[in-house]
């Protein structure tokens, strides 16, 4: 079995800085002196980079919760929290669980800000053992948390050719899905009678074979496909529309919402879900006059369009290539 402490040292250099930590710092308005003793949530807290630097700038009044589904994460994080001097430190709570739970862990109007940073963290794809990546060759798994649910596999084993289709659409953009979703159910069959696992070899070879003209993609192609897997096995979608749907319930009135997401699937659920709240009137749109008093707003956006990464970002972190920020304010 590996050390502890090797292991340790491995998350500790996976865990990659997080992106365009300032920007989301600044949405939050931690630099309001009002707000040092406030109550916080960090709903993805991953390595903890975005926890840690909320946290520092806390008072011992403060209050921050943090949630995360995956036990290595809240491992490390909780380690990586306990550096703070204890005289510095806010409360600092872990929710174990998914942020889709945050509605069931946090008090209504309760909360002056809450963070996302949507997706895969980074020491996920890098550890291969987790079965995040094609990189190496281990058994697709895909679950943020393997105490639960069914591995990617299994899922692949079980599902019909036109949803897995409609889950390389909806989740992924992809073109040419059903001849795809077709060959990697054949692919499931096939392992499942030979009694052996599914392999990112089998799936870059689907890959290849569905997209001969797109040879020098296939890494960006095999990427979308692994998404498009990953989100549907940990039910991402849903989950991000129903944590949003509760983050407007636990914000006070001032509070704000900063969302942070690294695809377009991703950052189309959160505009849609906020655009929900955002209306003031919510009549059906074919009635000729407003019949519900047109005083349902409860969002508003505070940039109109989303925040990107600065160039010399970019060419520091790759990771933060792709981000969109998005900040709301609680009305």
């Amino acid at each position: 079995m590996e050390n502890a402490d090797l292991r340790q040292a491995k998350l500790q250099i996976n865990y990659h800085e997080p992106v365009m930590l300032a920007e989301c710092l600044e949405g939050l308005r931690l630099s309001d002196a009002s707000l040092v003793g406030g109550t916080f949530v960090d709903c993805t807290l991953g390595g903890g980079g975005h926890s840690y630097a909320i946290a520092n700038k806390l008072s011992p009044a403060g209050t921050l919760h943090s949630f995360d589904r995956d036990e290595e994460a809240v491992a490390f994080a909780t380690k990586r929290m306990a550096t703070i001097p204890v005289e510095k430190s806010p409360k600092f709570v872990v929710h174990p669980v998914a942020f889709a739970k945050l509605g069931e862990e946090i008090a209504a109007n309760s909360v002056d800000g809450i963070l996302y940073d949507l997706g895969i963290s980074s020491h996920q794809v890098d550890d291969s053992s987790r079965g995040f990546t094609f990189v190496g060759n281990n058994p697709l798994d895909l679950r943020m948390d393997r105490r639960e649910g069914v591995s990617a596999q299994e899922w692949l084993r079980s599902v019909s050719a036109d949803d897995l289709a409609d889950a390389l659409r909806k989740n992924a953009d992809m073109d040419r899905a059903y001849k795809l979703a077709t060959r990697l159910v054949e692919v499931a069959v096939k392992t499942a009678a030979e009694n052996r696992d599914i392999l990112p070899s089998d799936v870059k070879a689907i890959v290849e074979a569905v997209f001969p003209d797109k040879r020098r993609d296939v890494n960006s192609l095999l990427a979308r496909v692994f998404q498009a897997v990953r989100m549907e096995v940990n039910g991402e979608l849903a989950q991000i529309e129903q944590s949003l749907t509760a983050a407007v319930d636990c914000l006070k009135v001032g509070g704000r919402l900063v969302v942070m997401s690294y695809h377009s699937v991703e950052d189309r659920c959160v505009k849609d879900t906020c655009a929900k709240f955002e209306k003031a009137c919510i009549c059906p749109e074919n009635l000729p006059v407003c019949m519900c008093g047109g005083n349902h707003q409860r969002l508003k956006k505070v940039n109109r369009k989303p925040i990107l990464p600065s160039d010399e970002e970019i060419a520091r972190n790759s990771r933060a290539r792709s981000a969109k920020l998005r900040v709301y304010e609680r009305v």
